[in-house]
């Protein structure tokens, strides 16, 4: 089902301690984030820590992880970047190390951020396939991240790329993961009841309803169950979330034309092939309401199961700079 226009990432420039390219993508209200972190690491005293580029060692334990390894940190600048087990809450788990010797020579030039987003994209999907058994689902939960060579590490011929698995959101904090991603069902749902906050007229991060929102979440389908055999065709998964949506937001609100008549739309997402291949099975079923000039998704105040206010303008756009790579304050 077609989504009230599919909102666009925002524009923001990079940050100087560290670079997260956050592309939002993917389904019907493109909630998924390929989000890429810059961080500088390396085993030498010219290797930079995630605070300053080149100015301090990287702690040892982001170059020494093995795959498998799940890091954290508190701080925004991850001064405080630990390795933890991977039952608990955890911000980045390792998936290997790409080799970038044959793409690069020691005489060759730092790349740019630009060239960095394309480098960590191609290998560390790559790697992280490798590492997932070949089952990444790139329009899922998670997304590639990487810990770069500082500029004085590369000039001193650094030129190992660190890469792992994350869980941005669209203004590109992380979210905690508990568990290894290579048994999780990468599927890229929010928990029934969850709110996603709303800039301009795009989905942002996980808010409290009582608070401007752009989509709230009334259920969560797991197609695999009417599915069981081989990929659904999108008309066929529309023709089935149809009649499901309906009957969950209904339960949800409390009768069948509850989100009408305040104003929302009962809309789901689909999943493409790929991500089906990849093992991902479930989708959400949502409510939301478009601006009166359909120009977008207007700010929703307020829960579908009781009083809702939709707004006539786009909500705010946040003007304050992001922190990418900052853990989240709000649960996903």
């Amino acid at each position: 089902m077609a989504a009230p226009d599919a909102p666009q990432s925002p524009s923001r420039k990079p940050n100087t301690r560290l670079v997260m390219i956050c592309a939002v993508l993917g389904a019907l209200l493109v909630l998924v984030v390929s989000a890429l972190l810059n961080w500088p690491t390396g085993g030498t005293s010219q290797s930079g820590g995630p605070n300053q580029l080149g100015s301090a060692p990287a702690p040892r334990v982001v170059f020494t992880a093995p795959p498998g390894s799940c890091l954290s940190w508190a701080e925004s600048d991850a001064s405080d970047i630990r390795q933890v087990t991977c039952a608990e809450p955890h911000l980045f788990e390792v998936t290997g190390t790409a080799d970038l010797r044959p793409q690069f020579a020691d005489n060759a030039p730092f790349p740019n951020t630009e060239q960095w987003q394309q480098i960590k994209q191609e290998r560390c999907v790559e790697v992280s396939t490798g590492f997932l058994s070949g089952r990444f689902d790139p329009n899922g939960r998670f997304s590639v991240g990487a810990f770069t060579p500082s500029e004085d590490g590369w000039a001193d011929g650094d030129r190992t790329l660190h890469c792992g698995l994350q869980q941005p959101g669209p203004s590109g904090r992380l979210y905690p993961i508990t568990g290894s991603a290579s048994t999780m069902d990468q599927s890229n749902v929010y928990p029934e009841g969850r709110c996603l906050g709303i800039n301009g007229t795009a989905v942002w991060d996980p808010v409290d309803c009582a608070r401007p929102h752009s989509v709230e979440i009334t259920g969560v389908v797991n197609l695999g169950d009417q599915f069981p055999g081989g990929y659904p065709a999108e008309q066929d998964q529309d023709g089935f979330l149809f009649t499901r949506c309906e009957e969950l937001t209904a339960r949800y609100a409390g009768s069948p034309t509850a989100a009408k008549d305040k104003g929302l739309v009962t809309y789901w997402d689909t999943l493409p092939e790929e991500s089906w291949n990849a093992g991902s099975r479930q989708v959400n079923c949502k409510v939301s309401a478009q601006l009166p000039d359909g120009s977008g998704l207007a700010p929703v105040t307020g829960s579908v199961k009781g009083e809702v206010q939709v707004g006539k303008e786009p909500a705010p756009r946040a003007t304050a700079p992001g922190e990418p790579g900052a853990p989240a304050t709000e649960p996903r």
